[in-house]
């Protein structure tokens, strides 16, 4: 049990360390992504991220539907019922004693906190921001993306 909390809390440090500046997603007018990293800074006409270490041109608010803040919920499924599926796993591999029994109780641990965290998770995530291309709706979205900065 004393594993399984410390791998839990150094699971959560490293996800706080990692959320120092916002991951977003942007859409076009149309509805579909097309592009998404970290926000590294708003500017009055626009946005600029950055995606696996390089920083993007400015993106101008006139090309943008909406912006989402945060990642989807199947990647914290994954996390949360990845890590004891895998264990249990390697447990019912080495099928010593009770350990089978042990694995098999994991797996299916992981599996109803897999689906639990990521059902939590759809259902915290903020709702999108909608720019919809209009100056008065970036005004918004650029203080709320500057909030998230600080």
């Amino acid at each position: 049990m004393k594993y399984i909390l410390t791998l839990f809390f150094s699971l959560l440090l490293v996800g706080t360390y990692a959320q120092r500046t916002p991951f977003v997603r942007l859409y076009n007018l149309e509805g579909h992504k097309f592009m998404k990293g970290r926000l590294h800074h708003t500017t009055d006409s626009g946005l600029v991220i950055s995606f696996k270490g390089q920083e993007s041109k400015e993106i101008g608010y006139k090309d943008m539907k909406k912006i989402r803040l945060r990642r989807s919920a199947g990647l914290t499924a994954l996390m949360v019922g990845g890590i004891p599926i895998l264990w249990g796993a390697s447990l019912i591999r080495r099928n010593q004693d009770w350990d089978g029994l042990v694995g098999v109780v994991l797996v299916m641990k992981g599996m109803a906190l897999g689906t639990t965290a990521g059902g939590v998770k759809a259902l915290l995530n903020p709702r999108p921001i909608r720019v919809q291309g209009e100056l008065e709706n970036w005004k918004k979205a650029k203080l709320l993306l500057d909030q998230k900065l600080k």
